[in-house]
C-alpha cells in the first residue's frame, strides 16, 4: 500500500508549504484567464481562485 494514501491533498501541501523549497502564490492575478490551446488542443479556463504551489531543488534567490 502507498504510503501517501494516508493524508489528505491538504495536508500534504501543507506540509510541503513548510518546506524552504517550496513558495505558494495566488494565482487570483490570473482569473479569468483562458489558456489557448496549441496543435489541436482544447483552450482552458483559469478557475477564480487558485494557488500554485513551486516546488524548486535549490534555494530562491536573495536579491539583498
Amino acid at each position: 500500500m502507498n504510503k501517501l494514501q494516508k493524508y489528505s491533498t491538504s495536508e500534504l501541501i501543507g506540509e510541503l508549504r513548510k518546506r524552504k523549497e517550496v513558495q505558494l502564490f495566488d494565482g487570483g492575478l490570473y482569473a479569468n484567464t483562458e489558456l489557448r490551446g496549441k496543435y489541436g488542443h482544447e483552450n482552458i479556463k483559469l478557475p477564480n481562485n487558485y494557488w500554485i504551489l513551486l516546488i524548486s531543488d535549490f534555494s530562491p534567490l536573495n536579491n539583498s
